[in-house]
């Protein structure tokens, strides 16, 4: 007995070390778990441009019957047109995306995080095609405060060198266009467009089912294990299937910290 233990010993060392080598050669880690085995962290860069954002999380969701007017209260020249906001997530990044369809000015657009603590980029495209970026800092803290975006250079003529995206409440939502008179230095405005939300209001003060990603409004039933939870729109929809483990794990931190 006592001589099978003595000659296991440096025989077995050398091949735990051997065996310690050939695995993490070849055997890679999964980028979305840690060396336990547990789901890993959500990446900060996401985490930030959420909470940076969380002032417009209000935005996501279908925008219907936008009236669009040159003049409040006339209807020469008015048009329709609609939108749909939606979360657009990375693992390291997050951004606000909204589709216009019949946009008389805007067709799409992502609203980031901008470089400065309160400040924000628009990156639009609009309705001819071209690009422009746009760039604001909120009014203040809060939600619903009207952000005004600037196009940072090449507003092209008598088309939008500032946007003003308002949210009025949980059901209505006005975005102001305003063109540049490079004579006048001033803005003129192009239109305003007032959406209503699509689907039934939530009246005020109604509990509702808080998405699993963003804790937006939940609109839409996701599965998982057997159980049920809420996501906002299809950007969080993907998210959460393509890491459900991750997504559960960062909102199971959100409320053991809401807790503390």
């Amino acid at each position: 007995m006592d001589t099978g233990r003595n000659t296991r010993g440096p025989l077995a060392a050398l091949g735990a070390a051997a065996v310690a080598v050939l695995v993490s050669v070849s055997v890679p880690v999964s980028r979305t778990t840690r060396g336990d085995g547990a789901p890993a962290p959500a990446a900060p860069g996401r985490r930030a441009d959420q909470e940076a954002l969380k002032p417009y999380a209000s935005l996501v969701g279908g925008w219907k019957n936008g009236v669009g007017r040159v003049e409040r209260g006339r209807a020469k020249g008015a048009w329709t047109e609609s939108a749909a906001w939606a979360w657009k997530l990375s693992t390291d990044s997050a951004a606000l995306e909204v589709k216009v369809n019949r946009g008389k000015y805007l067709k799409a657009g992502l609203l980031r995080p901008g470089k400065a603590p309160g400040t924000y980029a628009f990156e639009a495209t609009l309705a001819d095609g071209s690009t422009r970026v746009y760039t604001g800092r909120a009014p203040g803290p809060g939600a619903g405060k009207p952000l005004a975006l600037t196009a940072d250079t090449g507003a092209p003529a008598d088309g939008p060198a500032r946007i003003t995206i308002t949210p009025l409440h949980d059901t209505r939502l006005l975005v102001l266009l305003e063109a540049l008179d490079p004579d006048r230095h001033a803005f003129y405005r192009l239109g305003e467009v007032g959406y209503t939300r699509e689907g039934v209001a939530f009246a005020a003060g109604e509990s509702y089912p808080l998405c699993v990603v963003t804790e937006g409004r939940g609109t839409t039933q996701v599965s998982y294990k057997g159980k049920t939870y809420w996501v906002c729109c299809s950007g969080c929809k993907d998210l959460f299937h393509d890491n459900p483990e991750s997504v559960l794990a960062e909102a199971a931190g959100r409320e053991k910290a809401e807790k503390k």
